[in-house]
């Protein structure tokens, strides 16, 4: 699925080692001991195609919170990790809205292109930074999930959309997470009413009930959306069509956050040769 209309992108270079594979520059990460950056952080490690040369978290200067990986280096903050690794380096933001703020500023500064994968930021401040980004010739690629199945769910959703256009989005997510409903969720349904405007196909009936009573979650571009946080959940999302006499179901769930890993991979590969904001690494595959 092509970028977003309003982001600016250009041809994706990347290197390639002999047996084909996309190598990727080295990676800074951040929120290294939060769940999903720790997790990452970990699976990195282990992969051919990503090399995770420093990690970052404030407990750095203390105790980390959770075990970071063995022989990556580790700094309190990205200033520091900056430094020590050089150019060409790419950051990948897993913190969140005020620590995600100063990080741009800090990767801008230092020509450095950023993976966004923080959550709660303001859509204002991602426009200044992107057109900031586009200004130095960088790219900021905002990825509001890194599972590939999630990704590939959105795409087949907003192909059945064009078919089935009374559809609602079931988002579950663990009770610590900042932002309801997830960043992925509303991309799903920008992603849906997209491919329903560009087919000339009208939002169900639903969409305009949604809201009604407390029960109804939010609508997010004619699309329903509700939101759960429950103790024991990672990441899950429906997607439900329905027609007369039939219902259809798309579901992803990520049972583990290590899967996030591939997606970024693939992220760091591809922000190299965007310049700009850019959305959803859908825009990338």
């Amino acid at each position: 699925m092509p970028a977003h209309p309003d982001q600016t992108a250009t041809p994706i270079t990347s290197s390639s080692d002999k047996g084909g594979r996309v190598t990727s520059a080295r990676i800074v990460l951040t929120g290294a001991t939060g769940a999903t950056g720790n997790a990452v952080a970990h699976a990195l490690v282990t992969r051919g195609d990503a090399d995770l040369a420093a990690v970052v978290a404030p407990s750095v200067a203390s105790t980390p919170t959770r075990p970071l990986p063995t022989g990556v280096p580790a700094f309190a903050t990205l200033e520091d990790a900056l430094a020590a690794v050089g150019s060409p380096a790419v950051v990948v933001d897993f913190t969140h809205a005020e620590p995600a703020l100063a990080h741009l500023q800090l990767a801008l500064d230092a020509g450095v292109p950023v993976v966004l994968g923080a959550t709660g930021l303001d859509e204002a401040d991602l426009e200044r930074f992107g057109e900031l980004f586009a200004a130095a010739g960088l790219g900021l690629l905002q990825v509001p999930n890194f599972s590939l199945g999630a990704v590939l769910l959105m795409r087949v959703a907003a192909e059945l959309a064009t078919y089935f256009p009374d559809v609602e989005i079931v988002e579950t997510h663990h009770d610590g997470k900042r932002d309801s409903p997830s960043g992925t969720a509303v991309l799903a349904a920008r992603r849906i009413a997209e491919s329903r405007r560009a087919a000339g196909v009208e939002p169900g009936a639903g969409a305009g009930s949604a809201g009604v009573g407390a029960g109804r979650g939010t609508v997010i571009d004619g699309v329903p959306v509700h939101a759960l946080r429950l103790p024991g959940a990672t990441a899950h999302q429906e997607v439900v069509f329905g027609a007369p006499g039939e219902l259809v179901t798309l579901r992803h769930d990520a049972i583990d956050r290590s899967c996030y890993a591939a997606g970024v991979a693939r992220a760091v590969a591809a922000v190299g040769g965007l310049r700009g904001r850019v959305v959803g690494l859908d825009a990338v595959l």
